[in-house]
């Protein structure tokens, strides 16, 4: 895949020609079927993210992985997701910066972070200073409230005034 701008590794470039090659034009986001938001998910443990990730997809959503801040804020700016979940203690661009990039790119983007430390705390405090507001999901969480606090969450079509649901879901 031709690349301009910063290098980035073989496995990112896979998985973003992966995302570019199966998403819905119309959309900008990989469909797999479900019919619900479509949900980037970050976590530095690939595992977290990736189970997080199948849990969600095999529940309506439609789910994307990303490993790091850094390759998320990419996919965020390319795929558009309707929710963006992501853990907060991350090395490099930790969770919250990038809450706070994809808001500013994205203001219509529903943001919800999860930990489980309690230094997160003192983050997110920061970014409220600064006029952010995000809700913190702590982990371990069960992955049936984890649906639910999804499906529960205000997605962009429902900010839109009107039930534009069908525009970014054709049939």
């Amino acid at each position: 895949m031709p690349h301009v701008g910063p290098e980035i590794s073989e496995e990112e470039s896979q998985l973003l020609s992966n995302v570019i090659e199966n998403r819905n034009p119309k959309t900008k986001f990989k469909t797999v079927g479900a019919t619900g938001p479509s949900i980037l998910v970050v976590d530095d443990q690939k595992l977290i993210a990736d189970t997080t990730t199948e849990i969600l997809n095999q529940s309506e959503f439609r789910a994307v992985a990303a490993y790091d801040g850094k390759t998320a804020l990419r996919l965020a700016t390319e795929i558009r997701p309707d929710i963006l979940l992501t853990d907060v203690m991350m090395p490099g661009m930790n969770g919250i910066d990038l809450a706070i990039a994809v808001s500013n790119d994205q203001p219509e983007i529903t943001i919800l972070l999860f930990s489980g430390q309690a230094v997160t705390r003192d983050l997110l405090e920061s970014a409220r200073s600064e006029g952010y507001e995000f809700e913190l999901l702590l982990k371990p969480i069960h992955p049936e409230e984890l649906i639910q606090r999804l499906k529960a969450a205000p997605h962009r079509w429902a900010r839109s005034g009107s039930d534009s649901r069908s525009e970014i879901y054709p049939k």
